[in-house]
């Protein structure tokens, strides 16, 4: 039970990662206005605060996180 959690947890953390590297990739496009560039960064500390708030033994928090990140990051990717 507790190496399942360990992968979904890391599941969780790797779709954050990549999600955190899209809000970069949007804040950084030259064609960025610098008004939208402070919104992606702050998407970005929010999302980094939010990741580290999850307890690492609470399946539901970790599954919900990870749907919700990874459906922003495919919305994103379009």
């Amino acid at each position: 039970m507790n190496e399942d959690l360990t992968v979904l947890y890391d599941v969780m953390v790797d779709t954050a990662t990549a999600l955190s590297g899209r809000y970069i990739e949007l804040g950084q496009h030259p064609s960025t206005p610098e008004e939208e560039r402070e919104v992606w960064n702050n998407k970005l500390m929010a999302l980094r605060d939010e990741r580290w708030r999850v307890n690492s033994n609470d399946r539901e928090a970790i599954l919900e996180h990870t749907r919700r990140w990874a459906e922003e990051l495919t919305e994103l990717e379009r």
